[in-house]
């Protein structure tokens, strides 16, 4: 089954409660913010080809901008280090080759993508998934515990809204380097890891969290070819579709949320791929 094929002893309510509080963040984003959010669509092409291959690297590396960026970076993870490097230059690479051919597409339209021509607005979609999410989330954990992942993702939600990463013509605008570059991200990445480099430090010399019995932390140290292939997949998806999870998630309750639609469920192909060939053949 899936947990014994990701290697998982058991699911995680907490895990649960967290995506819910993403696509309940990305609402409140939408109702309290809506100018942080793109208008339109983008193509179903580029949005299904950056989604699997994002979804695979994500899985195969064992991570992403947040958590290899933000979190392993701030523990000086070396294997954190070369997923961060594997995926920064091959998104940098990438997005500056494509962009003569591509730069149009990455401009969004006035209309949604046509595999999904039924749905105007996507909020409801967010609304819906987020509440049954959480609330099955809240039925197998403590009611603490679930408050604290629901307070953690929707505040993660609004940052991604307030930075940019929502706006997939902002990660083009950095990740391709033209003479329209946009540094901007630049400064988020690194307002984000020195918040958790000043941070880290003091919440280590805790007993335990606040409301969990103990730290969840990776425990491999070793460098494997696995971060860097997943790395290097990650890194093309990104720059190819302008998204990430957490943003992909979050965006599905804006304006061109449609097109995060597709490219959510195109990183969960990506990602069960995975977890059906490439994990399952170690």
């Amino acid at each position: 089954d899936y947990l014994s094929l990701t290697k998982q002893k058991s699911s995680d309510a907490l895990h649960i409660i967290y995506v819910g509080g993403l696509f309940l963040g990305g609402a409140g984003v939408r109702i309290l913010m809506p100018s942080v959010l793109e208008k339109g669509g983008y193509g179903s092409l580029m949005l299904i080809a950056g989604g699997v291959l994002t979804g695979m690297g994500t899985t195969i590396g064992h991570g992403c901008t947040s958590g290899h960026g933000l979190c392993g970076l701030a523990r000086f993870s070396k294997r954190s280090l070369l997923g961060v490097a594997s995926f920064f230059s091959t998104g940098l690479l990438t997005a500056t080759a494509l962009h003569p051919f591509f730069h149009k597409d990455w401009i969004p339209t006035p209309t949604q993508p046509s595999l999904v021509p039924m749905l105007h607005d996507t909020l409801p979609v967010s609304v819906i998934l987020g509440s049954f999410l959480t609330l099955y989330g809240y039925t197998q954990t403590e009611i603490t515990r679930g408050l604290a992942a629901s307070f953690c993702s929707i505040l993660f939600a609004f940052g991604l809204g307030i930075s940019g990463m929502l706006q997939p013509t902002k990660i083009h605008g950095f990740l391709a380097l033209t003479s329209g570059w946009d540094p901007s991200l630049a400064f988020v990445m690194a307002g984000g890891l020195l918040t958790n480099l000043i941070l880290w430090p003091v919440i280590t010399k805790w007993a335990q969290p606040v409301t969990c019995p103990m730290f969840d932390l990776p425990m491999k140290t070793e460098l494997e070819g696995d971060l860097v292939v997943g790395g290097v997949l990650f890194g093309i998806g990104w720059a190819i579709g302008g998204l990430c999870p957490g943003p992909g998630m979050v965006g599905i309750a804006g304006p061109y949320g449609s097109s995060a639609l597709i490219w959510t469920a195109a990183c969960i192909l990506g990602q069960q791929l995975v977890v059906s060939f490439w994990k399952k053949s170690k």
